[in-house]
């Protein structure tokens, strides 16, 4: 549903959403590790979710990443639009350039209510659902 990209940096988030209380800075190294991810990978994506203000960064021996904002307030929606944009929730499931409410593809209107749904119940989950429902689940 997301793209490999987003996904990683669901779990970036989830991962440091879990140790947001110590107030440590997390490396990208320790996060490739915790993740399974590539290093380079890792690091532009850790970029972006600095850029769009939902991590801050520090560079230096002592630096890394940690989440600015309470995990209450960034959703699935803030990460996955820091990522790939709002394109990926307003583009045709189609890929038609011309597709709208007025000229749909065959698959609009149905794809429309999936859309509204999804935005609906999984966009809006937000770090915090995910961490509490995720303590026994690993995340790699």
């Amino acid at each position: 549903m997301f793209s490999k990209t987003s996904e990683y940096a669901i779990k970036i988030m989830i991962y440091l959403g879990t140790h947001k209380e110590n107030e440590k800075l997390h490396g990208v190294r320790e996060i490739c590790e915790m993740l399974k991810s590539p290093e380079a990978f890792t690091a532009k994506i850790l970029q972006q979710l600095v850029r769009a203000e939902l991590l801050s960064s520090m560079k230096g021996k002592n630096g890394g990443f940690k989440i600015e904002k309470k995990t209450k307030e960034i959703t699935i929606f803030d990460i996955v639009k820091a990522i790939d944009g709002d394109k990926s929730f307003t583009r045709c499931i189609l890929g038609l350039a011309d597709c709208s409410g007025e000229n749909p593809c065959p698959l609009h209107h149905k794809y429309y209510k999936i859309k509204n749904e999804i935005q609906k119940n999984i966009l809006n989950t937000n770090i915090q659902d995910l961490k509490d429902n995720l303590r026994h689940i690993k995340i790699h």
